[in-house]
């Protein structure tokens, strides 16, 4: 008689694990960053959700962005907040074929449309330009880049 209450609960285990790993694992990773802030980012596969919180030096926290997780846990969208979790706005990503962030469209977190930012790429991964445009479609010139003044040699 025990060894069929024995199968019994080890059958029972089997199913139960199984039935654990279906929904996924739940990840924490932390980065220390060059300029002495942490990145935490907490992912749960179930809720389709990566959580980031950067952190100063002292753990006092920054910001925070909730990326929204698609097909093959790859971001589908953000929400980005202050520290103190106020939502500030909100992103949509549109990806290629070969999964890379072609456009972006901002919304206030009242869900108005703020404008989007298009990524152009060149040679292999490299991002060559970016485009911004405003809530009316009106593309937004990016500032000149400075330029060092040229001295000239007197003869």
């Amino acid at each position: 008689m025990k060894l069929p209450a024995l199968f019994s609960a080890l059958l029972c285990a089997a199913i139960t694990a199984s039935a654990q790993d279906s929904y996924g694992t739940i990840r924490a990773t932390t980065k220390l960053r060059p300029d002495g802030t942490t990145s935490t980012t907490i992912t749960d596969p179930e809720k389709r959700t990566a959580e980031e919180t950067i952190s100063d030096a002292n753990r006092k926290v920054l910001r925070k962005t909730t990326y929204i997780l698609g097909e093959r846990d790859i971001s589908i969208g953000a929400i980005f907040a202050d520290a103190k979790g106020k939502v500030i706005y909100k992103a949509s990503y549109v990806r290629d074929g070969a999964g890379r962030v072609i456009e972006t469209a901002f919304t206030s977190p009242e869900d108005k449309y703020l404008g989007k930012r298009i990524f152009v790429y060149g040679a292999g991964d490299a991002v060559a330009r970016v485009e911004d445009y405003d809530a009316q479609g009106r593309l937004i010139a990016r500032p000149a880049a400075a330029t060092k003044p040229t001295t000239r040699k007197r003869r």
